[in-house]
């Protein structure tokens, strides 16, 4: 069994952790992984994203343990951390709401710029060869979201990518396929 560090004392711990003591890390994070959880969770509503947000918290202070400042209090700087992240976490939830609503709203014109193209036959002569020749995951991820209707945390789900991604794949999807109809 691994010799436990004793975290009790700030200072020692900031210095250890600072140096690289992985026993350190270790110990911080167990004491502080599950309370820190419990607080995002308690902010975001969702275990995982609390968790995700916990784990970067982590693997920030990791990256960043030669910064930390030994007169301040490690408690305080990883609840302010995940208070933080939380917080930024909402404010993407609400972003990417807002623009599955915007979407939602522009499904019926999202690939066709006018909406008199849509449902013209010669634009679904171009429209349907075209997601054929999007590559894979593009043509997997449009048929998604506009055939089958689903919501991008669906798709990013199913697909096991990011949310941030299919957003990603998507606008880039649909500005090709207008290019297509515009060039015909």
């Amino acid at each position: 069994m691994e010799d436990l560090f004793d975290i009790s004392d700030n200072r020692r711990t900031v210095r250890a952790l600072k140096s690289g003591d992985e026993a350190a890390f270790r110990a911080i994070y167990m004491a502080w992984s599950a309370p820190l959880r419990r607080y995002a969770d308690s902010i975001l509503r969702n275990e995982a994203d609390a968790q995700e947000v916990v784990q970067e918290i982590f693997v920030s202070l990791w990256m960043n343990r030669r910064r930390l400042d030994e007169e301040k209090s490690l408690r305080n700087y990883l609840l302010r951390a995940v208070h933080n992240n939380a917080l930024r976490e909402c404010q993407r939830r609400e972003v990417r709401r807002r623009n599955e609503e915007r979407l939602r709203a522009e499904r019926p014109t999202a690939l066709a710029e006018n909406p008199e193209e849509e449902g013209n036959p010669r634009t679904e002569e171009i429209l349907l060869p075209a997601i054929a020749r999007l590559p894979r995951q593009s043509r997997r991820v449009v048929e998604m979201n506009f055939l089958e209707n689903k919501k991008h945390a669906a798709i990013a789900s199913e697909l096991s990518i990011s949310l941030r991604t299919v957003e990603t794949i998507l606008y880039k999807a649909v500005r090709r396929l207008r290019g297509e109809i515009k060039k015909n």
